[in-house]
């Protein structure tokens, strides 16, 4: 996918006929971005070629990542990426220190052949940003590069190494640069007055390989929302936005009855570590710009073939 660094902020993205209705006051709630078990979602078999077709040797396998050592950082938060160099970030997710150690798997976070970054923060303090006075610190390791014949999960084991410098990035531990080339990610929803006092359930997502960056839920207020997606936003990037109004309550998507929505953000090159934010109004669009159905996608099936 085609990528352009633009010097001149966030460009609002045209959007489809809103619903009528004035913004009001937001109310603002964070997004559960990833979990202790799975950074980023799962998905069944029955989800594969939502997005495109499918295929006998899927390009993309999952990624499991099973770390040892943090016993240092018992109950804390660690911040995890996976990226490949031409295809960027493949996985983002959180996970707690237990015991020690901790698991987090990236739904289709390894592509097949190549060379593979896994780049993690330890917060201790869990400000989301690295700082080594308040003892935060970050690690590193390459993996990857072969081919399996069949489509089973790619598993690799990391441990507490404190590596802060990689070939891409001199300082990964900089409390000014975003880490990992992850920013925040700001949702501001218009034109939903006709929703005032129903919930608004969000995701988003890469289109490179339908890995989940951050997923919530927020309440419409005076016609309006703010929704904020933790280190949810790849630098440089386009990603996808999916929501739906809920409007019988039942925290399920069905077309019939609520009202959904899609945008795609234009690509963004930050000069600093700064939020993204992106308007969006009551569209009501039904499917991706690549045919995928907004309530298949979530209801659970976000992954890419």
């Amino acid at each position: 996918m085609a990528r352009h660094f633009l010097r001149r902020g966030l460009i609002p993205l045209t959007l489809l006929a809103s619903c009528s209705g004035a913004p009001g006051v937001a109310d603002v709630r964070d997004a559960a971005q990833g979990s202790d078990a799975s950074a980023g979602g799962g998905a069944g078999t029955s989800c594969e070629g939502v997005d495109g077709g499918t295929s006998p040797r899927p390009g993309y396998l999952d990624m499991h990542i099973t770390a040892s050592g943090f016993g240092a950082h018992e109950r804390q938060t660690v911040f995890l990426v996976t990226r490949e160099g031409n295809s960027g970030v493949l996985g983002a997710g959180r996970a707690t220190v237990v015991d020690g150690g901790f698991t987090v798997s990236f739904p289709k976070g390894y592509q097949r052949a190549s060379s593979h970054e896994i780049l993690w923060l330890v917060d201790a303090d869990g400000d989301g940003l690295c700082t080594e006075a308040a003892g935060d610190h970050t690690g590193y390791l390459v993996a990857g590069g072969f081919d399996p014949l069949g489509s089973e999960a790619f598993t690799v084991a990391i441990t507490d190494n404190h590596i802060r410098t990689t070939p891409r990035t001199p300082d990964l531990c900089n409390s000014v640069r975003a880490f990992a080339d992850m920013l925040d990610f700001n949702v501001t929803g218009s034109g939903f007055a006709s929703h005032d006092g129903r919930r608004v359930h969000l995701l988003t997502r890469t289109a490179v390989n339908g890995a989940i960056f951050g997923s919530g839920v927020a309440t419409v207020t005076g016609g309006s929302f703010s929704f904020n997606f933790p280190k949810g936003f790849e630098w440089v990037s386009y990603q996808e936005v999916f929501w739906f109004v809920d409007e019988d309550g039942d925290g399920i998507c069905t077309a019939a009855v609520d009202h959904l929505g899609y945008a795609v953000t234009p690509a963004f090159t930050p000069l600093e570590n700064v939020p993204v934010t992106m308007p969006i109004t009551d569209n009501h669009a039904t499917r991706s710009a690549r045919g995928a159905d907004v309530c298949v996608v979530m209801n659970g099936c976000q992954l890419a073939p």
